[in-house]
């Protein structure tokens, strides 16, 4: 998930958790690093030093330049190894965070699920459709925390708009649009569509406003681009006669914007995300119900239980895809 302007230079931060632990510090939630790229030093940490409960203890990266960086931004405490497998192994972290590539999320997340080791991790949970069902049900099948940062539906506004559904303020809920603009580009040559993709996120979304699930799927996709995933794509989304639609474009040239218009037969809600300083927020919020989790053994949001539903939508988009119509949602197990 890219980062939010507000988030804009805090690589320069001098993190709390340079110098030498103290006695209150050793009673912290440690967490180890898995990669080091500029959504970690963007929004984990800033996110993680406003929560307070946690330190980090150890980092994982690949190359040399980055283990080098992490010294400079972290500290000279903290221990660093060369591949997830090892700091996995052999460091003390009672949980860690994995922000990696794409291509890379599947080997991660599985052998973090296999070290027991409570995890935080960014979708999507793979990027190849016959893999999906398999990594959810050992997420399922997972006996410690795992949760997905799911940041999007944590912004105040949606909440909001979410009450304001409930409370009658705009009447019967008609439909509710989600847009993203982006200039990301798509994956050439990917196995699965870039509504797929995105949807964890933004279904999301949909999902806790409408407050919800949606029974079935209708892609209307563009074309063009070789492989699955288009630039430009929509799904409609049926929630028992209320109408969900995700909107994708990631061509464009101009900022990136994720706008939500709610419509109702008595009145309308927008909310821009990049609106003031609640993208920031949203971050700090899923850090924060992370380490909830984690002190409870217990995760109400971005769980397995959550994740399952929303591949499961993912995953009838691709049907839709290769069918031209609607598409049912079957839930994995």
């Amino acid at each position: 998930m890219q980062g939010t302007a507000e988030l804009q230079g805090t690589d320069k931060v001098n993190y709390a958790w340079r110098y030498e632990m103290s006695d209150m510090d050793k009673r912290k939630i440690k967490i180890g690093l898995i990669g080091f790229g500029s959504w970690v030093r963007r929004a984990h940490l800033p996110a993680l030093e406003y929560d307070g409960r946690a330190i980090i203890t150890a980092a994982a990266a690949a190359t040399e330049k980055t283990r080098q960086e992490i010294r400079r931004t972290l500290g000279e405490e903290i221990r660093l190894f060369g591949s997830y497998g090892e700091l996995l192994e052999k460091s003390d972290t009672d949980a860690v965070m994995i922000a990696v590539p794409d291509e890379v999320h599947e080997e991660a997340l599985s052998a973090a699920i296999a070290s027991g080791k409570a995890v935080f991790y960014e979708p999507p949970v793979s990027i190849r459709r016959s893999r999906i069902p398999i990594i959810v049900h050992n997420l399922l099948s997972a006996p410690q925390v795992t949760f997905a940062n799911l940041e999007l539906g944590f912004h105040p506004g949606f909440a909001r708009a979410a009450d304001m559904i409930r409370d009658g303020e705009i009447g019967n809920l008609q439909k509710i649009t989600i847009t993203l603009h982006a200039g990301w580009g798509s994956a050439v040559n990917s196995d699965v569509c870039l509504i797929n993709r995105m949807s964890c996120w933004y279904v999301d979304v949909l999902n806790r406003i409408i407050g919800a699930y949606p029974s079935r799927v209708l892609l209307l996709d563009g074309s063009g681009n070789p492989g699955r995933m288009q630039s430009v794509s929509t799904a409609i989304y049926d929630y028992d006669g209320v109408w969900g639609i995700f909107q994708a474009e990631v061509n464009r040239k101009d900022e990136t914007s994720i706008v939500v218009d709610v419509t109702g037969d008595e009145g309308n809600i927008c909310i821009n995300y990049f609106t003031g300083a609640f993208g920031f927020q949203s971050v700090r919020q899923s850090v924060s119900a992370f380490l909830d989790a984690v002190e409870s053994c217990d995760a109400s949001q971005g769980n397995a239980a959550t994740v399952a539903r929303l591949n499961s939508i993912g995953l009838a988009t691709e049907e839709s895809k290769d069918t031209g119509s609607w598409a049912p949602v079957n839930m994995l197990r």
